[in-house]
């Protein structure tokens, strides 16, 4: 074939029709040894055995009901891959945002889908709590019971704001609470355990729901960890409930409308805290540690140890505007509502001031036996009591004129056993070391 080749191109063609069939073989000579010798016509498919197949296989059911975490603390892409797209599992996230069960929604998921994720809380409830009773003080707050899978009870509040047009939910991170604070009805029920971070993330989904259902009240854009419990001592599941509803495909909050705040059991937990995206609370009541150990007689550290364990935790945030934080202070007749105990304070946060804002918020203590609850605070000094309004007006004018920045916050709620330091149910379990 060689010799045919070199005889082709080098020996002159004869005759019109003898050049013509010299070219035509130049050509396809040509073609053979420049084209690829793949076929390109009717080329024969490869056979099954032979061709490579790429599949995405999702898990069984029996894995996804071991394996995989609650669907209300799971991200937008796992939990595209247990319902079969991430379109469903944006769609599921969206109904949540309506404060809409998806599984009491037929027909929006697919069937398929709305099977497997039925299935992944087999042993659980989508929304693991279910609201038993909801009650409504004259201004407008509703505080709403709620039953968990082990029946267990915990409340919530809505909060309306009619003039700021914004309604704030309190939610509990804890069935009942073991720091003791004398002037909270919860702290009297000890600690039965500790909520998971989907059972505090349905707590939003129903204040949702109901803050939609309620004439008139405002669109619910803030939540504070400030119900019952101490969220710094469930660091864990908080953490994850507050990734869920400051992710933007998820709940889609804002971390400046999500605030966590804590007694402060250790100067470490603030660093926790500060590792999440939120606004921060201490929930300090008293600088001086003699009137803080009456007041929370579980504390272990100084309000000193405590106070640098939190400009730690702040220094941890680069920008000075998430550093903004809050120090509430219930002030009580007698013990620590004094001209002495303002300007105590206000010499107390100068450290937390140098790293970031910090709003002091003044919260007048709520008489926890107003409904007849049974329950009465105090200690050896007496019962509390409520400080006077000339009392109030003198400690936050005093705050003021130190240049703090001062919120007095206003009673909501305490006709229904609602406002601060009045949530509280019956036990289900004895309470655990």
């Amino acid at each position: 074939f060689a010799d045919f080749r070199l005889n082709i191109f080098f020996s002159p063609p004869r005759g019109r029709m003898t050049r013509s069939l010299a070219y035509l073989t130049i050509l396809v000579v040509l073609s053979l040894l420049i084209l690829p010798s793949t076929p390109i016509l009717n080329p024969v498919p490869a056979s099954s055995e032979n061709r490579a197949v790429t599949t995405t296989t999702r898990p069984s059911i029996k894995e996804l009901s071991t394996t995989t975490r609650h669907p209300l603390v799971t991200s937008v892409n796992e939990l595209g891959t247990l319902l079969g797209g991430r379109g469903r599992a944006k769609r599921m996230w969206s109904m949540l945002r309506d404060g809409i069960d998806p599984l009491q929604t037929p027909d929006v998921l697919g069937t398929k889908a709305r099977n497997l994720l039925f299935e992944s809380v087999r042993q659980f409830s989508l929304l693991s709590t279910t609201v038993k009773e909801v009650t409504e003080s004259q201004c407008g707050t509703k505080k709403f019971l709620q039953q968990l899978d082990d029946g267990n009870m915990i409340e919530s509040v809505l909060i309306p704001n009619y003039k700021f047009d914004r309604t704030t939910l309190c939610v509990s991170t804890q069935v009942g609470c073991d720091r003791g604070c004398r002037f909270c009805a919860t702290g009297k029920m000890g600690l039965v355990r500790n909520l998971r971070p989907d059972e505090i993330v349905s707590q939003v989904v129903h204040g949702r729901r109901l803050a939609l259902d309620t004439e008139g009240m405002p669109q619910l854009t803030n939540v504070v960890y400030m119900g019952m419990g101490d969220a710094g001592m469930n660091v864990a599941a908080v953490a994850e409930s507050v990734e869920a509803l400051t992710d933007h495909e998820r709940m889609q909050m804002a971390q400046s409308k999500v605030t966590v705040s804590t007694v402060g059991g250790d100067p470490s937990v603030f660093k926790d805290i500060a590792k999440m995206r939120c606004s921060m609370a201490w929930s300090l009541h008293s600088p001086l540690d003699k009137k803080r150990k009456r007041l929370v007689p579980s504390t272990r550290h100084t309000t000193a140890e405590l106070r640098d364990g939190l400009v730690e935790a702040l220094l941890i945030r680069h920008s000075r505007r998430t550093r903004t934080m809050m120090v509430a202070v219930t002030l009580i007749k007698g013990l620590n509502d004094g001209v002495e105990d303002a300007l105590a304070l206000a010499e107390f946060i100068k450290p937390i001031q140098a790293v970031g804002k910090v709003a002091i918020d003044v919260i007048p203590y709520n008489d926890i036996d107003a409904a007849g609850s049974g329950l009465v605070a105090g200690d050896k000094g007496g019962v509390y009591r409520k400080p006077s309004d000339i009392s109030l007006e003198k400690f936050t004018e005093v705050l003021k004129k130190e240049g703090c920045f001062v919120c007095m916050r206003k009673a909501r709620g305490d006709g229904e056993d609602a406002a601060c330091g009045m949530l509280a149910t019956k036990r289900k379990e004895r309470a655990i070391k």
